[in-house]
């Protein structure tokens, strides 16, 4: 019996018979008749097919280069994809894992048996260049009938922007929330900046969703076009959608202004590796990017606990100096990981951690646990077979658990791919290798899970090429050792140095 996973996908437009449901049913009936194991299903709800940025088909690709199952089973070929040159890619990636691509419903290249058919190849060639043509066709209808309504001054969908509402497809000014937008341009132009606006409306009872309005927010609302009545697509300028809050001319005053005062525009453009991934190690708040100016008018680039900064804690974390900061993680991974007893001990752990895993699973403890004691059950009555002693109820316990134990060995076959932990030492060893060569910020986003931040010590979490339970928190420390690291404190504006405590742990 060949082992295989479903694949099933459906965009918002299409959801009758081509339901998820609808696709796992077919599925199941033709894996039934065809005496195929259904170990896993991979499945994409409200995903277009135009490209294959899909979590659960690229999670299935990656599947396919180390789990034991053999074949992808899809409704019909445009649930593997529409567009025609990807699902030629993506289905190479799967032949050249040693997979094959098969339909419930229309004829493909490959049989199940791995051997080739003729008319699939030129079907589903055809299969595929229909799909690609029905998905251009149906998005062509798509813009021309929303062509038409914005022709008509509907509302085609999208963010609404703050001050308007819809009804029956049409945009209104919301008188209350249209007054903000006014106040927000009018101060904005007269040179109150965006802070002290939001302080002022905050002072006013005027929140959004029950806080106070995010500059983020006040920014957009500076910048958005639409307040004058006019609404900008591709080449198409539209003034007949969106009711004017905004006269043209203090738009263009404001839009000068905002040029000038960028949210962010000292750090801007200035790349923190590590953000997203240092945690403060004494409140559990994440670092933020922050920018200041020395004495001498130089930008300074730091990252700062954001219990410290908001003061929403009494952490006293020191600040670290950002290009220090990266630097130094950056050299540890690479020195430490570099070392071959270091990476030795790595998969060492990695390899344990593997096992861990598949033993920690107690459904699948319980499976076999119930798998031997029916082995038991039934040796102990064929013994009492060879010894003379037979029934109809021995032979008919002894179907049973003969049934029992082929239904056992499936659920375990499938609990385990759920689970597959195929990697060997060689692979890994090659995923760190390979990340170790990348450049900085792929380096950091490849092997760094989370930084925890101490004045006196780092623990640094790495990522592993295991995949497993979100849920999941196991770690194992492979590396430990003292280390110079430069911090920067409140009281001196000048870096030191302290003695680091690093560890590591895969995680």
């Amino acid at each position: 019996m060949k082992s295989a996973v479903i694949y099933a996908r459906y965009s918002s437009n299409a959801q009758t018979e081509q339901s998820i449901e609808g696709q796992l049913t077919v599925c199941e009936k033709y894996a039934r008749d065809n005496n195929l194991l259904i170990v896993n299903t991979y499945i994409d709800r409200a995903m277009t097919g135009t490209n294959d940025n899909r979590a659960a088909f690229q999670q299935m690709l990656t599947d396919s280069k180390n789990a034991p199952w053999e074949i992808v089973l899809v409704y019909a070929i445009d649930r593997f994809g529409r567009n025609s040159t990807e699902v030629i890619l993506n289905k190479k990636k799967l032949t050249d894992n040693g997979k094959i691509l098969i339909s419930a419903t229309q004829r493909t290249s490959e049989n199940i048996d791995g051997t080739k058919n003729l008319d699939g190849i030129l079907l589903e060639n055809v299969y595929i260049g229909l799909a690609a043509y029905y998905s251009a066709e149906l998005s062509q209808k798509v813009c021309r009938g929303q062509e038409e309504n914005r022709k008509k001054g509907l509302f085609c969908g999208g963010t609404l922007p703050y001050g308007y509402y819809i009804d029956n497809k049409k945009v209104f000014i919301d008188e209350e929330r249209a007054k903000v937008v006014e106040y927000i341009f009018t101060q904005y132009s007269i040179g109150i900046f965006v802070p002290q606006i939001i302080k002022n409306l905050t002072e006013q009872g005027i929140r959004n969703k029950g806080e106070p309005l995010k500059p983020t927010m006040v920014y957009g609302i500076l910048r958005n076009e639409k307040y004058t009545g006019v609404y900008r697509l591709r080449d198409q300028i539209y003034t007949n959608i969106y009711p004017k809050i905004i006269e043209p001319e203090l738009f263009e005053t404001v839009k000068k202004m905002t040029a000038k005062h960028v949210i962010g525009k000292h750090g801007g453009k200035t790349i923190y590796l590590l953000k997203d991934k240092a945690k403060c190690g004494y409140c559990g708040r994440p670092f933020s990017a922050e920018c200041g100016t020395s004495k001498n008018g130089r930008s300074v680039h730091y990252y700062k606990c954001q219990g410290r900064k908001k003061r929403l804690t009494e952490c006293a974390k020191t600040s670290v100096r950002k290009d220090d900061f990266e630097d130094f993680i950056i050299n540890t991974l690479i020195d430490k990981l570099s070392a071959p007893n270091v990476m030795e001990d790595l998969i060492v752990g990695v390899m344990k951690t593997q096992e861990e895993i598949l033993q920690a699973n107690t459904k699948i403890k319980s499976l076999e646990k119930d798998l031997r004691n029916t082995e038991m059950s039934l040796n102990n009555l064929v013994a009492a077979l060879e010894r003379g002693v037979m029934s109809n109820t021995t032979n008919k316990r002894i179907h049973e658990l003969e049934t029992k134990m082929a239904e056992l060995e499936e659920t375990i076959s499938i609990e385990k791919c759920k689970t597959v932990i195929c990697l060997n030492e060689t692979q890994i060893k090659t995923f760190y290798e390979k990340a170790l060569k990348q450049e900085a910020q792929a380096l950091i986003g490849t092997l760094i899970k989370e930084i925890i931040v101490f004045d006196d010590k780092i623990e640094i979490f790495l990522n592993t090429p295991i995949r497993k339970d979100p849920d999941e928190s196991r770690g194992f420390s492979f590396y430990k050792g003292i280390s110079l690291f430069p911090v920067i404190t409140e009281k001196k504006k000048e870096p030191y140095l302290y003695e680091m405590e690093i560890e590591m742990f895969v995680s």
